[in-house]
């Protein structure tokens, strides 16, 4: 009875999600591999049913009461459409399952599709109509017995049933097999990745509840007599334990509501993010970024301010006014800096908005904001020829790239003007995009490196330097899901490694597929 309410629930959550459109092909084809997987179950307690043989074991085997078997046995529909029904939808489900697998795994193009969804239902058509009970029938009235003998026709079933089984099994491992390397290959996003788990542990389950209960399927379950005109029914042979029959109900139901929440909550994914309009909040301590990253700026640009005081003190040291108002302008910053302490502890928590965003387009921004700063350095911006999409807080991680590049200009403080340079290039690294900031600066020694990213760490003097801005920059690239690394050595300059999750790689104005 469990079995049916599955199967109306099922239908009624798959319409759902339909109407939502919230669905890409993978979607699909899993939609109809466990509605197919439904009716293949429903069709073997029928066929029971139907069956005296099962009569006061089917309880045992599936729950179900001899009240409700009564009802099934007089169903109006014979054993022989049971047979072709339960071939079909046996079919349907190994052919979808591959193929959900499959558009899971890869970005198929629409001519490839064309090529390897008839390839791959070749095997299946071929099962449907040479297992079903009125092909073999005619087969068996025009071979027998004027070109062979009953014992050879099923000698040679036998054979043909023990290699589409192997086929058949082989179909379930390529798929979970395909899942599994789509789950190890997808980006490495944490809200996608769980989802794709979610998918893959509920396929995996499904899969494996079917071939335990349908391992032998399909095979031919009628035996004709020419001579009597007569054509007798098989038994289904389960093998096992009853017990274990009747959770497999319950445990696939769950699996398939598992696996569909998860194919929801991955195509509104996929299509937020086909959209651009994917947001991820992810809390972090603002202790370490909203006040800090305001007064980190706020600070640097108050420093400089005391500085130029300290210039100007010496140029009216016989003005005695100015000295004074000088003072004054001193006490102020003095002042703010306090004040800017104060927003540290007040403040609590802070959220990152991630969204899918083209990594080479907000570096572009940056160094357009950055152009007076840069005015006296070369940049020479290797802009990566394909679209390459992240999830990052726009915000955020520019002001973590502008930190680097800021770094990078006081580095070059003491090269000459004509030879000051910095390059920035990115590249994909398998599912990750690799953002490479070089200067040819002062560098810094091999053992500041693991410092450099702490708290307040500086190889500056604390009056022209907080200490701030690579801590900042480590924590804002973390919680996006990234990495963040340094490479220098005195004198030769320094690079900067930012590795981020590649999100796609979107079509380009040349109309390049994305990957």
């Amino acid at each position: 009875m469990f079995i049916f309410l599955v199967f109306i629930l099922f239908i009624a959550i798959a319409i759902f999600c339909l109407t939502q459109q919230k669905y890409t092909k993978a979607t699909l084809f899993m939609l109809v591999m466990g509605l197919s997987y439904l009716l293949v179950v429903s069709g073997i307690i029928i066929y029971m049913s139907k069956d005296a043989y099962y009569y006061y074991s089917l309880y045992s085997y599936f729950g179900i009461s001899q009240k409700f078997q009564n009802q099934l046995m007089f169903l109006p529909v014979s054993r022989m459409v049971l047979i072709r029904m339960s071939v079909f939808f046996t079919m349907t489900f190994l052919y979808t399952g591959l193929c959900s697998a499959i558009y899971f795994a890869f970005t198929v193009p629409r001519k490839r599709s064309r090529l390897i969804l008839p390839l791959l239902a070749v095997p299946c058509i071929i099962q449907v109509i040479a297992y079903d009970p009125g092909f073999y029938t005619w087969l068996y009235y025009k071979l027998y017995p004027a070109y062979t003998s009953s014992q050879d026709l099923i000698s040679a079933y036998e054979t043909f049933h023990r290699v589409t089984s192997v086929v058949n099994a082989l179909y379930i491992a390529a798929g979970i097999l395909l899942l599994v390397y789509a789950f190890f290959d997808a980006p490495k996003v944490r809200q996608i990745r769980s989802n794709i788990l979610m998918i893959l542990i509920g396929y995996v389950s499904v899969q494996v509840t079917y071939y335990y209960i349908n391992f032998w399927a399909p095979d031919m379950l009628i035996i004709v007599s020419k001579a009597a005109h007569f054509i007798r029914y098989k038994p289904i042979n389960l093998v096992g334990n009853p017990s274990i029959y009747i959770l497999l109900p319950y445990i696939a139901g769950f699996c398939l509501f598992v696996s569909l929440y998860g194919i929801y909550k991955y195509a509104r994914i996929q299509n937020s993010i086909r959209n651009q309009e994917s947001f991820i909040s992810r809390n972090i301590d603002s202790a370490v970024l909203t006040s800090r990253v305001f007064s980190h700026y706020m600070k640097n640009e108050l420093l400089a301010i005391m500085a130029q005081t300290e210039f100007l003190e010496e140029m009216c040291e016989k003005s005695p006014e100015v000295v004074g108002e000088i003072k004054v302008i001193e006490q102020r910053c003095r002042s703010i800096y306090d004040r800017l302490d104060v927003i540290h502890q007040k403040t609590v928590k802070s959220k990152l908005d991630l969204e899918p965003v083209a990594i080479d387009e907000l570096i572009g921004k940056v160094l357009s904001d950055m152009s007076l700063e840069l005015k006296a350095v070369q940049v020479d911006y290797a802009r990566n020829q394909r679209k390459l999409m992240v999830m990052a807080d726009p915000y955020y991680f520019s002001q973590a790239v502008e930190n680097i590049v800021s770094n990078a200009i006081d580095a070059l403080e003491h090269i000459p003007e004509k030879s000051r340079r910095i390059e920035i290039e990115t590249h994909v690294k398998h599912k990750w995009v690799e953002l490479v900031i070089r200067d040819n600066g002062v560098g810094f020694p091999e053992e500041d490196a693991a410092n450099i990213f702490q708290p307040f760490y500086s190889s500056k003097p604390t009056s022209t330097n907080w200490g701030m801005g690579l801590s900042l920059c480590r924590a804002i690239i973390t919680t996006h899901g990234g990495k963040i690394g340094a490479v220098s050595k005195p004198g030769e300059g320094s690079t900067f490694h930012i590795i981020m999750p590649l999100l796609s790689i979107a079509k380009t104005e040349g109309g390049r597929p994305h990957e």
